[in-house]
């Protein structure tokens, strides 16, 4: 049996572990959605679509 942990943002929407939150404007939504890769650095580095803070900044591999 496997438990998943549930988060709930400020639009009252739910997400499992797989979820990034932007720690400015709290955005929340799941990793594959709409958040922006930055391809003018060779990282993996995501931005918030709302505000353009950088929530995920880390080497390729």
């Amino acid at each position: 049996m496997t438990d998943s942990i549930l988060y709930t943002s400020d639009s009252d929407q739910q997400f499992s572990k797989t979820a990034l939150f932007c720690p400015t404007c709290e955005h929340a939504s799941p990793i594959g959605s709409d958040w922006i890769m930055d391809d003018s650095v060779q990282r993996d580095r995501l931005l918030c679509p709302r505000c353009g803070t950088v929530v995920v900044d880390q080497p390729q591999l």
